[in-house]
C-alpha cells in the first residue's frame, strides 16, 4: 500500500502551481506502474482484464473513488482493458491529488 493512498485530496484552484517535473518524478516513484509523460504534466496507466465486464466493474470502482475525492481521471475502457489518465485540468498539470487517486486505483485493481 502506498502512503499516498492514505492522504486526502485537497481542493485546488486556478492559480495553484502544478508540480515541477522533479516533484512529479519523486511522487511517481510511489506508483511505479504509472507512466509520467515527457513534460511531467500527466500520468497514465493501462490495466488488462479478462473481459468487458471485469473492465467495466473496475471503472465503476474508480468512479466511486473519484467521486468521493472530487478528483476525476480521464477514463478509456473497452473489452478487456481500462486506461486512466490523470492531471489537474484547473492548473494545467500535475497536483499531489493526481498521485493520491492513482495510488487508490492501484489498490483496487
Amino acid at each position: 500500500m502506498s502512503s499516498l493512498s492514505r492522504l486526502d485530496c485537497r481542493p485546488c484552484r486556478k492559480g495553484d502551481a502544478p508540480l515541477d517535473p522533479q516533484a512529479a518524478r519523486a511522487l511517481a516513484r510511489e506508483i511505479p506502474d504509472w507512466q509520467l509523460d515527457a513534460d511531467g504534466r500527466r500520468i497514465e496507466r493501462r490495466w488488462v482484464f479478462a473481459d468487458f465486464a471485469a473492465a467495466f466493474a473496475f471503472v465503476g470502482r474508480v468512479a466511486e473513488i473519484a467521486e468521493a475525492a472530487n478528483h476525476h481521471p480521464d477514463i478509456s475502457f473497452g473489452w478487456g482493458y481500462a486506461t486512466l489518465s490523470l492531471q489537474t485540468h484547473a492548473i494545467g498539470g500535475l497536483h499531489q491529488n493526481d498521485f493520491i487517486i492513482a495510488a487508490r486505483c492501484d489498490e483496487i485493481a
